[in-house]
């Protein structure tokens, strides 16, 4: 998704330092990937946005009127990124244990993935005809990626979202729904 790629973009290219505080905490659809630090240590690639930056971001004047939309309307994106080294049983754990909370939640897992050497699981949590909520979970033998966007997301634009996150080299979600 471009949104995504421009904030992650804006990310490093202003090379700003964050807060530790992860935005959305309190957000129902908020997914703790804090737990996975004991198995991996710290995340390789961790990006957490919220509050303001998010809001700032949103505000300014984007080429596609589809990015603009989509930032506006985003409380907090966040992606770890976690280094396996062939040990996937603590991913996959932390994989189940949020598969399941989210279902209680009333969240709809809309892709999941089963190779024997990937798993992916694709969440959305709907309010009327509108996205409040993205998770991505892949696992793979080299990395754990955990993607965690809340908000409010238009499913038209659903695909553009998810086509924006390379979670699995190679593996490309299309979500004409």
């Amino acid at each position: 998704m471009k949104a995504i790629a421009l904030i992650i973009s804006l990310v490093f290219a202003t090379q700003t330092v964050w807060s530790a505080d992860e935005p959305g905490t309190e957000m129902p659809g908020y997914v703790d990937f804090s737990q996975l630090s004991e198995s991996y240590g710290e995340p390789r690639v961790m990006v957490n946005l919220g509050g303001s930056l998010l809001k700032l971001v949103g505000s300014m004047k984007h080429d596609d009127p589809v990015t603009e939309e989509t930032l506006k309307n985003l409380d907090s994106v966040r992606i770890h990124v976690y280094d396996t080294a062939g040990d996937t049983t603590s991913a996959e754990a932390r994989m189940d244990a949020v598969s399941s909370k989210l279902m209680s939640q009333d969240w709809e897992q809309i892709v999941r993935v089963r190779e024997p050497e990937d798993r992916v699981n694709i969440y959305v949590k709907y309010s009327e005809d509108r996205i409040q909520g993205l998770m991505i979970m892949a696992v793979d033998t080299e990395e754990a990626v955990f993607v965690n966007v809340l908000g409010d997301i238009d499913p038209a634009h659903l695909n553009d979202v998810v086509a924006g996150i390379d979670v699995v080299d190679g593996f490309n979600v299309d979500l004409d729904l």
